[in-house]
């Protein structure tokens, strides 16, 4: 009886890049808080600073986003090759976050012993490619 099973999802998911989602559209789903302030960054590329909290206000850093944006376009498909197995490694010395694992490098780990899952990781990232990455922009 002390089985547990964790999944860990890569959210509720979009239509298109997420690069080009709105940007204040971002700064709302943080001002309600759908998003973090490190997801926004993480997933859309937004950077969102706080203006005040007891009012729950956000501006978006445009400069910074537009650099964010930039770094993001460059690397997402290279991120998507990186090896598995040195993904999980700096997973387990808590370098990477489960999201960041999932959603930036496409690997799937068993999350209870931060093992690498290679076919499971093999299927997922095929399915990002047909689902997400053939539709950015940037993608050859």
């Amino acid at each position: 009886m002390d089985d547990a099973f964790v999944r860990p999802s890569a959210g509720g998911g979009g239509y298109g890049d997420p690069l080009l989602r709105d940007l204040d559209a971002v700064r709302e789903d943080v001002e309600d808080g759908y998003v973090t302030p490190e997801g926004a960054r993480r997933d859309y590329g937004v950077v969102v600073r706080e203006v005040d909290a007891d009012l729950a206000e956000w501006e978006v850093d445009e400069e910074a986003t537009d650099q964010e944006r930039d770094e993001i376009r460059q690397n997402r498909v290279r991120w998507l090759e990186e090896e598995p197995e040195k993904l999980s490694e700096r997973y387990r010395r808590g370098e990477i976050g489960t999201l960041e694992l999932i959603r930036r490098y496409g690997v799937i780990l068993d999350w209870g012993t931060g093992e690498l899952l290679p076919r499971t990781t093999e299927g997922f990232r095929a399915m990002l490619g047909r689902r997400a990455v053939s539709h950015w922009r940037d993608y050859p």
